[in-house]
């Protein structure tokens, strides 16, 4: 078993201190559950273009580098708060990137943090009247602070308040999550630390991005799943990504979105028609792509700053996995910028003012930069799709093989369940 950090063991004074019982290490049943490989929302999209590819392209993939993350996410102890026991969670966090290089796959950079994850605000207000919560030692990691860079200069110990939003409202105020009355809610409880710890590591992974983004202008980056949580949370991750957010500043979105495409696993949000073409029978691929409008989802996102590819990716094995039970579980998509696509730098303050039929007589035109460029990126996902990477059945059917080796890799280094209490308990 690897030696935990001792400043960690910190978490266990405190939580000892405003009476927390421990909790025996047993896995989050969130966590273990199977994913769900179906859509569960559809939503006003417009398609843009349909692109026929060969299933066995001869051009070499343009990725260069893979970004992925991991987290476990375990409820330790447990606050008494008059007759209601309320569970605090630990997380610990592990995103980074693997760079292909002469046809093989080396890590290149790993960002981690192990964060305490507690309601409370919610909870100072529950024990005004007896004895006050005090906040843990170590750093907020919350609305007001830039997340990735507190995380990457190497400080001691983060804890993060899952009863305020990472959202600022007008003012500078924090959005309220949990009132001290819904402590009682355990379920609720555990939803917002699980939901944090999600959104924690995906700040993470935006971080990895942008350092190599940083580093590497001009090189592909495959990123697993959507590329829409940057234009949300651009601000938490270092100062100068504060204009994504909204497309606040379009200069900065087109330098930060040009190189980087998403792969997402597990497509909840699908047009609300065209999808069949994408689920057609044929020797090669037809991929729909599409413009949503501008949506949000807590899980997958779309927004209308980004193209969404859709394809059935390995169509081969569907009939070889009985547990699949619908089409649309082999269906993926992939995010593409419209800076990706349309990377004209006399475009850079306005590309995201572009008309919608413009762009599409752009995109469909077989003869034009855009269009070319498209049918590139679509060639090296297919190009990527094999070999079949080594995972659940599900994913078998949607992951690319240079994501699945990347997650691999950052899972061996998590803490495991004795691990993660051993952080607050010893």
């Amino acid at each position: 078993m690897r030696v935990v950090p001792h400043r960690l063991r910190e978490f266990g004074e405190y939580l000892k201190g405003i009476g927390a019982s421990p909790l025996p290490p047993v896995d989050v049943p969130e966590e273990r559950a199977p994913d769900m490989y179906m859509a569960t929302h559809s939503s006003p999209a417009t398609e843009m273009v349909r692109v026929p590819i060969s299933a066995f392209p001869n051009t070499p993939s343009l990725f260069r580098f893979f970004v992925d993350g991991v987290q476990r996410t375990v409820p330790v102890t447990e606050v008494p708060v008059g007759n209601v026991r309320v569970p605090v969670h630990i997380t610990h966090l592990v995103a980074g990137a693997m760079e292909r290089v002469e046809g093989r796959l080396r890590p290149v950079l790993k960002r981690e943090a192990v964060i305490l994850l507690l309601p409370l605000q919610a909870l100072q207000v529950a024990t005004s009247s007896v004895s006050p919560v005090t906040r843990p030692p170590g750093q907020e990691l919350g609305a007001g602070v830039c997340i990735y860079e507190a995380i990457r200069s190497g400080g001691s110990q983060y804890y993060s308040d899952t009863s305020v939003g990472l959202e600022l409202q007008r003012g500078g105020r924090v959005t309220p999550l949990l009132q001290a009355g819904d402590l009682v809610r355990t379920g609720e409880v555990r939803s917002k630390a699980l939901n944090r710890a999600k959104v924690l590591l995906r700040i993470l992974e935006i971080g990895v991005l942008w350092e190599l983004r940083q580093q590497y202008p001009d090189d592909w980056v495959l990123l697993d799943g959507p590329v829409a949580p940057p234009l949300k949370y651009g601000r938490l991750v270092h100062p100068s990504l504060q204009g994504l957010e909204g497309i606040a500043r379009p200069d900065v979105a087109f330098d930060f979105l040009r190189r980087v495409i998403g792969a997402v696993k597990r497509v909840q949000i699908v047009p609300q028609s065209g999808l069949e073409f994408a689920l057609a029978h044929g020797p090669d691929f037809v991929s729909c792509v599409y413009l949503f409008s501008d949506v949000i989802q807590e899980d997958d996102q779309v927004a209308k700053e980004i193209l969404s590819a859709f394809l059935w990716l390995r169509r081969e094995l569907a009939d070889e996995i009985p547990s699949v039970w619908s089409s649309i579980s082999g269906l993926a998509r992939f995010d593409i910028p419209i800076p990706a696509v349309i990377d004209d730098p006399a475009l850079k303050n306005t590309w995201n003012t572009l008309n919608e039929q413009d762009l599409a007589n752009l995109l469909s035109n077989p003869a034009s930069r855009e269009h070319q460029r498209l049918r590139e990126l679509l060639e090296s996902i297919v190009t990527e799709r094999w070999p079949v990477p080594s995972s659940d059945s599900l994913r078998t059917l949607t992951e690319l093989f240079p994501i699945a080796e990347t997650e691999f890799w950052l899972s061996a280094h998590l803490y495991d369940l004795y691990e993660l209490r051993q952080t607050v308990f010893g």
